[in-house]
This record gives structure tokens, sequence and C-alpha cells, in this order.
């Protein structure tokens, strides 16, 4: 099975570093809340939130010990029993005379498996997780039952960007390893590592895998921009055909697609593959709504969406939020009226996990919408009495403008690597007089109190 990924908010696990590794003549501890998931071969635990004892919790602390009140752990079970919205405890200490090489000692074993054995014991459905820091990587494993006798697996940290990042001593960093496309005389990469710097570029080829939802005009153009840019694992979910109309605007797709009806994930994958054929594209041709599609997305560090009706952007959204995976939603917009062009824009979303900031939040999706292409049957009966329009009506679309929003997108996700600062929410006109800009109105003027991302 792979490893258990532990994903943190956007800026938790290096506040938590931080705070914890300040004393560094003393070993420190916090409680993490967590909710586990399962999807096929992948274990998940999202982080939802930290708990800081109080110098009073601590019973005794030195350099190579600590010891809390047990009044505290059992204050915060009972917490996490309330709460409701997590079932898994994880406990973080730190190991401040060690500066690299974060191991679990023989005095944490003993006293993980007599606590995990007790939760098993004691409470129903809590799962327990553990991770040591030293003061440059970190160890961290999930306590399970295996043939009736308690069994620790291997987890990773995942953080929403790579700039958090922090050294597993399950997974060392190599940095004599150096992947072929990064070869700096012969790589497919050369000139990027060149532009990003070989550190981006190493981790970017490596390391990351990205889910793209909806691969038609813009989403092809987003791939491809991906692939180049040096992302060698995609999962590409669409489950619609070729069309002739499709021509003008898909990257990768040909006149004989269209007439076969080819799928469009697999003339976009077939594409990819031969600008780079070390990347590994996976195909899956069915909505996102599908459970089929599950298991890809937990395994993306990121989602990029770029379909083009509400309910699969709802959909995407929400199980973005579920299991804490950072999104990049992607739209472009052409309006025509009695034969002018009125409108030509398209604008790029990021939405990590522990911003506070989602699609709905900024009203970019239409609940009415959303039920109209959901219901079946109500969408006719929305449509006839004026709240939606017409969901037969074929868009304007051009190339020139799928190929602009779609280059954008890419560049913010290659920002959450290189670390260049980004605007939560980007956009693109191009009608009268081309501009870009940040849309800090939307930002400001969010609901704070948003029920999916606050």
């Amino acid at each position: 099975m792979d490893a258990i990924r532990l994903r943190f908010p956007h800026g938790l696990f290096a506040a938590l570093r931080e705070q914890l590794l300040a004393d560094i003549e003393r070993e420190s501890f916090a409680l993490l809340f967590g909710q586990l998931h399962r999807v096929g071969p992948h274990t998940l635990i999202k982080i939802v939130d930290v708990c800081h004892p109080r110098p009073e919790d601590y019973e005794s602390r030195g350099l190579a010990h600590l010891h809390l009140r047990r009044e505290y752990v059992y204050e915060r079970l009972v917490e996490m029993q309330r709460r409701g919205d997590v079932d898994t405890l994880i406990d973080v200490h730190t190991h401040p005379f060690s500066e690299r090489g974060a191991a679990f000692s023989v005095v944490d074993d003993r006293d993980e498996v007599l606590f995990h054995q007790w939760l098993n014991d004691t409470l129903d459905g809590v799962h327990y997780a553990s991770i040591v820091l030293s003061r440059g990587d970190y160890s961290a494993r999930l306590w399970e039952y295996e043939n009736s006798r308690p069994r620790a697996r291997s987890a990773r940290i995942r953080t929403q960007t790579i700039l958090e990042r922090w050294p597993s001593l399950e997974e060392p960093d190599d940095p004599e390893a150096l992947p072929a496309a990064l070869d700096p005389e012969q790589g497919f990469l050369a000139r990027s590592t060149l532009a990003l710097g070989l550190d981006v570029l190493r981790h970017i080829v490596r390391d990351q895998c990205v889910a793209l939802v909806g691969v038609g005009g813009l989403g092809s153009a987003i791939a491809e921009n991906l692939v180049h840019s040096g992302f060698h694992y995609l999962h590409l979910i669409d489950p619609d055909r070729i069309e002739t109309t499709n021509l003008n605007r898909i990257v990768g797709a040909y006149a004989c697609d269209a007439e076969e009806g080819r799928l469009k994930v697999e003339a976009v994958a077939e594409h990819l593959r031969r600008i780079n054929p070390e990347a590994r594209i996976e195909t899956h041709p069915w909505p996102v709504e599908d459970a089929r599609v599950l298991p890809a997305l937990v395994e993306s560090d990121w989602i990029l969406l770029s379909t083009d009706n509400h309910a699969s952007r709802y959909t995407t959204q929400n199980l973005a939020l579920r299991f804490g995976i950072p999104l990049i939603s992607a739209g472009s917009n052409i309006s025509v009226e009695d034969g002018r062009m009125t409108d030509m824009s398209g604008e790029v979303i990021l939405a990590r996990q522990g911003d506070r900031l989602c699609l709905n939040c900024l009203g970019r999706l239409a609940p009415t919408q959303i039920a109209a292409e959901t219901v079946d049957g109500l969408g006719e009966v929305l449509e006839r009495r004026g709240y939606v329009s017409g969901r037969e009506v074929k868009e304007p679309a051009v190339k020139t403008l799928n190929a602009l929003i779609a280059a954008l997108t890419v560049e913010t996700l290659v920002n959450q690597y290189t670390g260049r600062p980004t605007a939560p929410v980007l956009v693109y006109e191009g009608h009268a007089l081309p501009r870009l800009y940040p849309d800090h109105d939307s930002v400001t003027q969010r609901r704070k109190d948003c029920f999916h991302c606050g």
C-alpha cells in the first residue's frame, strides 16, 4: 500500500515547526486533530487543528524527555469527541538534541504502543498517529492493528506548497540524484532549469502529481503547459469525446479523432507522451462525480479545475476541501450579442486549504445552475421560467483566449514552487483594452463565514 499522507493546511506545518523548535533546550509537544480517509490503496489524514499545551500542562521537560499531565490528554480527547468533525489524534514532539535524523526512540515506541492499545480498547473509531521533529527533518507514522498486534505504518507529510516542505528521515533528499530531464546539456528541461532553478525543477519532476479535471479547450492547453513545465505525473479526468467543433481549440486533437469520436483524455494523453515519453499520464474517462476518480484525486498534490459547468466545479471543489488538496480553478468566457463580441475574459483562482477562500465564498458558483445541471427534469423547468439559460447552447470559444488563461494557470502553479507572489484571483480582460490584474475586490468582499472553506 502507499504511504499514508498527512495533509496540512497552508502555513500550519511551518508555524508548528517554528513554535515547537523555538526551544532547543527542552522537548516540546503538540496535539493535532485530523480526519482520516481511506480511498482505494491510499490513506489520507487531513489535519484540521492544532493544540499547544500550556506550561502548566507539562509535568516535566528536559533536553531528552517530557511528561504531560494525564488530564491534558484526557481533556483533548473529550474535546475531539465533542467536535464531531475529527477522528484522528496526532501527537507531535521534538528531539531538539538532534540536528538531523528524527527517529522515534525506544521510549517513544513503548509509550505509543501502550497509548494506541488504550485508545483502541476505550474509544470507538479513533485513530492515532505521531510525528517526531529534529531540527532538520521529521519522521511520522500511523498506528494500526495487524493480526491483533499494533503496527506502525510510515507516513509522509504533505503541505499546500513545496516551500513548507521538510525532509523526511525515511525519504531523504539526494542532491546527487538528477533525473535525465534535468541534464544541463541534453535534458528535456535544461532551459527551464536555467529559468526556475535546479531545486525547483527537481521537486516538480520527481515528487509532484497533478490532477486535471476537464480536458477540453482550456484543460488541454493547461495539460500541455504542465508537461512543458516539467510535471511528470498527471491524471486527466474528463468523460467527453472529441467532436468536429472541438478542433479549433483542443490541443492534441485531430480530424480523425473527431471522426472516431475518440475520448478527449486519450487524445490529449497521446499528445503529451509524444512531448515527453518519460511522463506518466493516466486517463480517467469519467465525470468527477464518479467514485472511480477518487483515488486519482487523493494521491494528487494539486487539483487543476477547468470544466465549463457549475455542477462539476462544485463537486471538484468539495472534494479538494474534503481531502485538503490545494485547488487552482481556471475559466474563460466569450460573449457575443447581435453578432458583436461584448466580452472576452478569463480568470485564475488559487484556493489552498487554510486560505479561507473558495469558489463559493467568492460567488463563482450559482446554486440554481448547479440544481439545473444535476436534478433530472429540473433544468427544463428552470429554463422555461427564466432562472437559467439553455444548457445546450454552444458557447463561443477560441484557442487564443484558452492559451492565455492556460499559461496563467500553470504560472500560478509554478509560483507555488518558486515562491514568487501570486494573487488569489487573477483576471484577464481582452475585449477592449487587454489588461491583466489581481481582483482584490472579490477577495476582500467574499463571505468570511463561508460554510465550505471557513
